[in-house]
């Protein structure tokens, strides 16, 4: 009985263990997935006038949450399975089977850098413009003339594109600024094989680390395309290119590359508008300030309808948190004090 009492406890004791490395392993998996970031404002209150509750929650937690589960689901026993948004955004760029993967990441974190640059405007005033003071305020002066013509400007870009994607504002290490579109997934906030100096700013505002990749993780990038392919853009990063764009905007012929194609005009505007600044004049390395999401699902659901995306731009302004963009902007050009 002695010698089946010890079998049986040593049963029990290396169930119990075998139990126990099942309980941690699943709590690495569980580490390991990406989970959506809590925003600093209450989304049961809604942006302002800009998005109702229930849109804020759709695009914050609904939407956003969706991309991190399909990334999840499908990074799920793969080399990218415990890599960071920003390290699969880069493999999937590089890779031309790794599509899906690269969509969702770049997605999601668009989306939440989006939401960072915005919240609901102060009890006291009807935006935060009051905000806009020092270098960034004196730079758009200077490039537009006044806040308002920029608006002007950013937004006829908004209105200016007929497919999903981002407009953002951007400036290059001489403190000049731009607007900038990129089309579908594509990104302004991963640069070559690490993140931006503006994502890892933000992040550090937000209290939200991004772990780059080392040199020797990143895999080399497709140099030959698979027949039949069309050509693949200039920049992946930002869906621009040179030759005609393809069907697919993500395609599998695609391939980091750390500069970006300028166009000299980006939108036809007005003719009684000032010309953009030109993009030519920007330098090869450019840092994303703000953005603002181009879905048709934000400005139907908000209540704006089909054609809404003029008012919701308007409303957009509103909710812009320029006191963390101006943050941003003078720490990656400190030069810009003495202009």
């Amino acid at each position: 009985m002695s010698g089946l009492g010890f079998r049986l406890a040593s049963s029990t004791s290396r169930a119990t263990r075998l139990a126990s490395v099942r309980t941690q392993a699943c709590r690495v998996q569980s580490r390991a997935l990406h989970r959506r970031r809590q925003l600093s404002y209450p989304i049961e209150e809604g942006l302002g006038t800009f998005l109702p509750p229930h849109t804020l929650k759709m695009i914050a937690e609904d939407y956003q949450q969706g991309l991190l589960d399909r990334l999840n689901d499908q990074v799920r026993g793969t080399s990218l399975e415990n890599k960071s948004i920003v390290q699969t955004v880069v493999e999937g760029a590089r890779d031309p089977n790794k599509v899906l993967e690269f969509n969702y990441a770049s997605e999601a974190l668009n989306n939440s850098f989006f939401l960072e640059c915005v919240k609901p405007p102060p009890a006291n005033a009807t935006s935060h413009e009051g905000a806009l003071v020092g270098p960034l305020e004196r730079r758009i002066r200077y490039h537009w003339g006044s806040l308002a013509h920029f608006q002007s400007s950013f937004s006829a870009a908004v209105l200016g594109m007929f497919s999903s994607g981002w407009v953002w504002l951007v400036t290059d290490k001489e403190a000049r600024l731009g607007i900038m579109p990129t089309f579908g997934t594509g990104t302004l906030l991963v640069r070559s094989s690490k993140p931006s100096e503006a994502l890892l700013e933000w992040q550090r505002i937000v209290g939200e680390a991004v772990i780059p990749m080392r040199e020797d993780e990143v895999p080399p990038s497709v140099s030959h395309p698979p027949s039949g392919s069309p050509p693949p853009p200039t920049s992946p990063a930002s869906g621009l290119s040179h030759s005609a764009p393809p069907l697919n905007p993500h395609t599998p012929a695609r391939s980091m590359s750390s500069a970006l194609p300028r166009p000299s005009r980006l939108y036809e505007i007005d003719e009684n508008m000032d010309q953009l600044p030109n993009l030519k004049n920007l330098g090869d390395v450019l840092f994303p300030l703000l953005c603002v999401s181009v879905h048709e699902h934000a400005w139907v659901s908000a209540g704006y309808g089909v054609w809404g995306k003029e008012e919701y731009m308007k409303r957009f302004w509103t909710v812009v948190d320029w006191a963390k963009v101006s943050q941003i902007y003078a720490k990656l050009v400190p030069d810009v004090r003495r202009s």
